[in-house]
């Protein structure tokens, strides 16, 4: 990898938590048992496109200001979130407390 694509990344990974940094792993997936099968396959799925594309993800991140997306892609500062149960409300709750430079993608299920 170039050095401008590590910069970015680093940038993004600057974004969680100390503490969960540690305990996560680049391109590792970590699930909820709280969330339906339905919502963890397709964190799964997501992943594997990601992997197979070379594209670095955090499954379940902490992020310092507060929040946990399904998934954040560090290079690209892109939050995943699997919309089941979840309303519109609670997503533009997330906008508002994710860093600014962040976006969200919505994947309904």
């Amino acid at each position: 990898m170039n050095k401008e694509r590590w910069r970015k990344i680093n940038e993004g990974i600057n974004h969680i938590r100390l503490s969960n940094r540690i305990g996560s792993h680049q391109s590792c997936i970590r699930l909820n048992p709280a969330c339906s099968d339905e919502h963890n396959l397709k964190i799964v799925q997501l992943c594997m496109e990601f992997l197979k594309t070379k594209v670095p993800f955090y499954t379940e991140a902490e992020l310092i200001l507060g929040g946990r997306p399904d998934i954040f892609l560090p290079i690209t500062l892109e939050c995943y979130e699997i919309m089941k149960s979840e309303t519109d409300e609670s997503i533009e709750a997330k906008r508002k407390r994710y860093p600014s430079l962040f976006s969200i993608k919505e994947i309904r299920i």
